[in-house]
């Protein structure tokens, strides 16, 4: 999978540009604030009709402007898409059409292997739970609509149940309000625990592999997945697992009325990163909690490496945040990727053996909202 072009008119701060890319590594270089991650955030939007930052629509619109549109071409699976994504701030209303088709559900991310890489990503280890549960969600999202789906359906039933947690009313009457609620939250919740259990035991696995092996590391790396089921969760079907939420979530009814909002579900869970055996928090260095996280990017790109189509990987300045040695070892995972798009602030020497290796297709400077491509002969010329 590539992109062969991308026009950008009033998204984020690109008034208007259009791009065309080959297959192959595309440099993306210029100071902070200037609109690097704005392009990436573009190229994902393309490939998945959303963002990947926690933003709401109007935020990706153009300072008053009154809407967004995005148009490129993607070759997947032997053949070229157009696709067009776009955001009517007055109506408030998104639209996203494949050939030309409006579609609601933008089933083409199911086939779109897009791995990528965000600086905040190698804080993983040391953020908390609820950092952790959004990359789990994210990551797992844009390879299963499905559990996109499952996930927005759960995050309504759990607000709408803490709505009536936090009214003031008799217990009694409570009880019987949030009842149809804890249905369907132990519903959608379990299937949501079920997926995060399989991605995570196939994750662990490989990731705990790319540590020792990556790093030279005789540590052992284990991801935890932490739940109210324990590691019996990840031999446990979706039955058996809605079995012991219903259950469980009966015994927590009176903690839950004292505090006024909703205590049990995936909503609450979390995931540990152990180095030999030890919390990877409290004991590993920041050095080796980052080399967890990158162990972690090579499982999930090692998973996407195994479809039918290249990877395409998306890289936001995450190497300005390594060390010498880590950055070469991120280099490594680069190399069955179809398209790679890597933004910089500064050229790099480490870059230059990868370069060397790596088809580099195009290398671009953004100022301002504006892209400049940087020729072999070292002249600018504006994209439009």
């Amino acid at each position: 999978m590539y992109i062969k072009e991308l026009s950008l008119k009033n998204f984020r701060n690109y008034e208007q540009e259009k791009i065309h890319f080959s297959p192959g590594t595309c440099l993306i270089q210029g100071a902070n604030g200037q609109g690097k991650s704005n392009l990436l955030e573009a190229v994902y939007n393309l490939c998945f009709a959303r963002s990947f930052r926690n933003l709401k629509e109007s935020d990706l619109v153009y300072w008053n402007k009154p809407f967004y549109y995005l148009q490129g071409t993607l070759y997947l699976q032997n053949r070229f898409f157009k696709v067009e994504v776009g955001y009517d701030l007055l109506k408030k209303r998104k639209v996203a059409k494949i050939n030309g088709r409006t579609t609601r559900q933008f089933r083409l991310a199911e086939y779109c292997p897009v791995v990528f890489f965000l600086p905040e990503d190698l804080e993983l280890v040391r953020r908390g739970p609820e950092e952790r549960r959004r990359y789990l969600d994210r990551e797992i999202s844009q390879e299963s609509t499905l559990y996109a789906d499952l996930l927005s359906r759960y995050n309504r039933v759990v607000y709408q149940k803490n709505q009536i947690l936090k009214e003031k009313r008799h217990n009694n009457e409570i009880q019987k309000l949030i009842r149809p609620w804890n249905r369907q939250i132990v519903y959608f919740g379990s299937r949501i625990i079920h997926k995060r259990a399989q991605v995570l035991s196939t994750w662990n696995k490989l990731a705990a592999h790319n540590y020792s092996v990556l790093f030279q590391n005789d540590q052992e790396m284990k991801i935890v997945y932490n739940n109210f089921m324990g590691e019996d969760v990840l031999f446990a079907g979706i039955e058996e697992i809605e079995e012991k939420f219903s259950n469980e979530i009966v015994l927590v009814e009176k903690e839950e009325l004292k505090r006024g909002f909703s205590l049990l579900g995936p909503h609450r869970d979390d995931i540990t990163f152990l180095l030999g055996g030890r919390d990877a928090r409290r004991f590993a260095s920041h050095g080796q909690q980052r080399s967890a996280v990158i162990a972690l990017k090579a499982a999930q790109i090692q998973l996407y490496s195994e479809k039918k189509e290249k990877p395409l990987f998306i890289l936001d300045d995450v190497f300005s945040e390594l060390d010498e040695w880590r950055k070469q070892q991120c280099f490594l995972l680069l190399r069955d990727a179809e398209q790679v798009f890597l933004t910089i602030t500064k050229k790099d020497s480490c870059l230059d053996s990868f370069l060397e290796q790596a088809t580099c297709s195009s290398f671009l400077h953004v100022k301002e909202g504006k892209i400049l491509e940087i020729n072999s002969n070292g002249k600018n010329r504006t994209i439009c």
